[in-house]
């Protein structure tokens, strides 16, 4: 699995691809959804939720991960007749979501057992925090910080997070989005 992949506006996967490594995840989901994820997305991301729900009141869950193609196309037609073109700020074309490579995962939030939808989230700017400082650890990046938005073509999204493995800690500390890492490590 290419844990570097770059899938963004203009890097996309095309109709058919579907990853080879899909697990489905077995830990409570937000509003009990079916959810896939990469193999060691999913192992990685399990550690992260143990500890950062250790942290907080509040119950940390995975919201959504694989996203097949078609999924893609339903949820921005659906957008795009709510939100016309600003839908294209926070939902990427079919073919062209990290979410269909099964390394994307975004987070929701159980607060006083019910479901808080992840787009509620100025009560939990300090879990969004912690996610800032600590996602690396588990080989994760915020994929779409809030003064990034120019580079990443979409608004913040801090329960966005993508597995990127070892390079994790150096686009943390270096504050690089995905494309700034290619930009600056991998283009001739």
């Amino acid at each position: 699995m290419d844990y570097l992949m770059l899938v963004n506006k203009t890097n996309g996967l095309g109709k058919y691809y579907i990853p080879n490594n899909l697990v489905k995840v077995k830990i409570k989901t937000g509003g009990g959804k079916k959810i896939y994820l990469e193999k060691k997305t999913y192992k990685q991301i399990k550690k992260l939720l143990k500890d950062i729900n250790k942290e907080f009141m509040t119950e940390i869950v995975i919201d959504s991960g694989y996203r097949p193609y078609l999924y893609q196309e339903n949820l921005l037609k659906d957008l795009l007749q709510e939100k016309q073109e600003e839908a294209y700020n926070s939902l990427a074309k079919p073919g062209y979501s990290e979410h269909q490579t099964g390394l994307a995962v975004d987070i929701g939030f159980y607060k006083d057992g019910h479901y808080v939808p992840k787009f509620k989230n100025e009560d939990f700017a300090k879990e969004f925090l912690w996610l800032k400082d600590n996602a690396y650890k588990y080989g994760f990046i915020v994929r779409y910080p809030s003064d990034k938005t120019a580079i990443t073509g979409y608004i913040y999204e801090p329960w966005h997070l993508r597995y990127v493995g070892n390079i994790a800690e150096l686009l943390t500390k270096e504050n690089l989005t995905l494309e700034e890492y290619y930009e600056k490590y991998l283009q001739d």
